[in-house]
């Protein structure tokens, strides 16, 4: 007869099992494991200019400076939008003033100010002033499908370029609309207000930076047809110092008599303008690559972006068609031939920039 095991046996048994299930419990068991949990998303940073100009003397190349030193870096989770395929190269020009850089985070839209991001305040009207200016010749809907679309490259072509004045010309009004919503922080004018033919001429500057203090327009025959030359009257906000602008688009091919018509017309309005005090830019697709400068230097002294003079006419190459030119305390610098990405895509023509300087008393 087999015996029951006692009852200590069976405490010690039931033990040993026990204290090997709590063994094989612990070693078993998940360890916790932390995982680093990602709060919100990166901010993304709006406003900010990129300089795609080679030899940039402007204060956008400063600017650019300043915010790869991290003057924004100050706002948490800041992300730098990746900078397009263009080589920025600093002349030390002196940093004037600085853009106001809108940060989206999770929180919503707040604005991250730069050092010296307000506006110059305290001088005299007539101290100078830098922006950079830029001449387009979009290429209408009517010339070329995909006008929308193209409108679109032009105005992140602008922007990424870091231009605070445009002249447009060849626009139409779907192209309008889209450079006018593509364009935030912007004032176009004349838009709509002188009639159809008046939309193919634009001049665009930022609000920022600019105020519209007068306007108007002289009829000139572009191929065939009565078109408004329009031209406003901008105060620099940092300074107050007034100065004119004209844009200009004459007529293409063979018609050399309207070509020259318009160009004498254009003079004369360069002349009365002037005359106000004021200095005067001219901007826009002539059609010539050296008449139009050349008689436009030598009744006015106009100045050319690419380096012409009165004396010296022609400028340095290569010499286009759609041409910058100021008078009456203007210089200019860091003249470019743009035809980087998306440009060549856009249109058939250059975007001419440049940076000029005013100083209204010279």
């Amino acid at each position: 007869m087999r015996r029951r095991p006692t009852v200590p046996v069976v405490l010690v048994v039931a033990a040993i099992l026990t204290g090997l299930a709590v063994a094989a419990g612990l070693t078993l068991a998940p360890r916790e494991v932390r995982v680093p949990i990602a709060v919100g998303t990166p901010a993304e940073v709006s406003g900010a200019r990129v300089v795609a100009r080679a030899d940039q003397v402007s204060r956008s190349a400063g600017r650019a400076a300043e915010a790869s030193r991290g003057r924004v870096a100050a706002v948490s989770g800041l992300v730098a939008p990746a900078a397009p395929p263009y080589r920025l190269e600093e002349a030390g020009a002196p940093l004037r003033r600085l853009p106001k850089v809108s940060v989206r985070s999770a929180a919503g839209l707040v604005d991250a100010v730069e050092s010296g991001a307000t506006a110059v305040t305290g001088q005299a009207s007539g101290a100078p002033f830098t922006f950079d200016i830029g001449t387009l010749n979009v290429q209408g809907s009517q010339h070329r499908a995909n006008g929308t679309g193209r409108a679109a490259m032009h105005a992140t072509t602008i922007l990424g370029r870091g231009v605070d004045l445009v002249g447009l010309q060849e626009v139409q009004d779907d192209q309008l609309a889209v450079l006018q919503g593509r364009l935030p922080g912007w004032t176009i004018w004349p838009g709509q207000a002188l009639g159809n033919q008046g939309v193919r001429l634009q001049i665009g500057w930022r609000n920022d930076l600019f105020t519209l203090v007068d306007s108007g327009s002289i009829t000139t025959t572009f191929d065939h047809q009565q078109r408004p030359i329009p031209y406003v009257l901008l105060r620099d906000l940092a300074t107050g110092g007034e100065f004119w602008v004209i844009d200009v688009h004459n007529s293409p091919r063979d018609q050399e008599a309207d070509r020259d018509s318009a160009t004498a017309a254009e003079i004369a309005l360069v002349q009365r303008l002037r005359a106000s005090g004021h200095p005067v830019l001219l901007m826009g697709d002539t059609n010539e690559h050296t008449e139009f400068g050349c008689r436009v230097a030598a009744a006015t002294g106009m100045v050319g972006s690419n380096g012409a003079t009165p004396s010296s006419c022609v400028g340095a190459g290569p010499v286009k068609i759609d041409k910058i030119m100021g008078v009456g305390g203007v210089s200019f610098s860091g003249h470019v031939v743009d035809y980087g990405a998306p440009v060549r895509s856009a249109t058939d023509h250059a975007f001419i920039h440049a940076t000029v300087t005013i100083s209204p008393l010279g």
